[in-house]
């Protein structure tokens, strides 16, 4: 009995643990849609139910197709929304948007999501 009992109690844990983490990435992945949505929304078409369209006419480059590109993966998302593009060689370059560390987690976690 208590070998049943032993092996219940680290079955929950374990599958506890498990369901804590996908809560989180879960948790992680809205927190990042509704950022890039109300943040990045302003000039890129980040997601199909954001709540306005961009205000450049033409729009930055669709998240959809963003993530689609050869170069695309975590590094080099986490890079380029850490940095700036715009100077006085790129005037017209996109801005840091200047996100904490947790946020800049959140938006490459909803953007890895679109990766298909």
């Amino acid at each position: 009995m208590r070998v049943v009992s032993v092996c219940f109690a680290v079955f929950w844990m374990t599958v506890g643990s498990a369901w804590a983490q996908e809560s989180n990435s879960e948790k992680e992945l809205r927190a990042g849609h509704q950022l890039a949505s109300m943040l990045c929304g302003t000039c890129h078409v980040a997601a199909a139910d954001q709540p306005f369209a961009p205000i450049l006419n033409p729009p930055a480059p669709p998240f959809a197709s963003i993530v689609q590109r050869k170069d695309f993966n975590v590094a080099w998302l986490q890079n380029f929304l850490t940095t700036t593009h715009r100077g006085l060689d790129e005037p017209s370059g996109m801005p840091n948007p200047y996100l904490a560390d947790y946020q800049v987690k959140q938006v490459v976690a909803y953007m890895m999501s679109l990766r298909k």
